[in-house]
């Protein structure tokens, strides 16, 4: 039997989308894709308590985000208790720290934290796989989150393949500095706007293989060879400041890119021409002293 009151606290990381090449919208709506998704140290915490009352609870020190059934992590208690056929219910505590609307994959992430965790509060009654499976019911970066290894998102991002150890090593550890303007972008708003862009707002599969190969098959891999996001050109029409300052970023040598739908973008700090606080300035001058900005690495 379960322990009631027992606790657990999870690190719920944000990733980043080193390539998002969207390739088209499938018959149910739902759009192919081929990503390389990482995990960042950086991200919120979720504590777990199992309660005796029979109903769940979500207390966030974020007042910006839901804590009815609109949030996944509320979801995800309902489906677990679906699947295990048992009463259980939980009391949630989140420590928000990554933005909404930034394509950074909070929401997912604390959903899919969310069920790891209850699983292990009541004696890890459900399979690795099963845990896969309900996370890609409650959304498609979820299944990435159950780990947040280092691996390629395909299908409508519910395909998941860990990268192999070499190119995963690679990869882990790399210094990554976000920042994102004092906006959000709706995903569902950057899908539609690649809908009715169609279909030049879309490349093959075979165009984001032939990206990942180069990168992984040469002898000293070069990141502006696999940075690319499908999104960003579309965001960055209604969303200049996006665009203006990533262009005048690279014009100075720095890997950079937007992570998801936005608006939350990224530069990998260990490859760059400029130095952290160069590229701090640049940021603080483009989008004012209140953009979001914060320093971490690939886990």
């Amino acid at each position: 039997m379960a322990d009631i009151n027992k606790t657990v606290e999870l690190p719920s990381p944000a990733k980043v989308n080193l390539m998002l090449s969207v390739h088209g919208r499938r018959a149910d709506g739902f759009h192919l894709l081929t990503s390389l998704v990482v995990g960042l140290e950086f991200g919120d915490r979720l504590q777990l308590t199992l309660s005796s009352k029979q109903a769940d609870s979500l207390f966030c020190d974020e007042s910006g985000v839901p804590t009815d059934d609109k949030n996944l992590i509320l979801r995800a208690a309902v489906a677990f208790r679906e699947q295990t056929g048992k009463a259980y219910f939980f009391d949630f505590k989140l420590k928000k720290r990554i933005p909404m609307g930034a394509g950074l994959g909070g929401g997912s992430s604390n959903a899919s934290v969310a069920l790891r965790g209850m699983n292990q509060l009541v004696g890890d009654p459900l399979s690795h796989a099963t845990l896969l499976s309900m996370a890609a019911d409650l959304g498609s970066d979820c299944p990435f989150f159950v780990d947040a290894v280092p691996a390629l998102m395909q299908g409508r991002g519910e395909i998941l393949t860990p990268l192999a150890k070499d190119q995963a090593d690679y990869l882990r550890g790399r210094r990554i500095v976000l920042f994102r303007p004092r906006f959000a972008v709706e995903t569902a708003w950057a899908y539609q706007q690649l809908v009715a862009n169609s279909p030049d707002a879309y490349e093959s599969k075979q165009q984001a293989q032939a990206r990942l190969d180069h990168f992984f098959g040469a002898d000293q891999p070069l990141f502006d060879d696999l940075l690319f996001n499908s999104f960003e050109s579309i965001v960055g029409r209604k969303f200049l400041a996006i665009p203006c300052l990533l262009e005048r970023l690279r014009e100075q040598g720095v890997n950079c890119l937007m992570s998801g739908s936005g608006s939350c973008c990224f530069a990998l700090l260990d490859d760059s021409k400029l130095a952290e606080s160069e590229i701090h300035e640049m940021c603080r001058n483009a989008w004012g002293a209140s953009a979001f900005w914060v320093v971490t690495s690939i886990c």
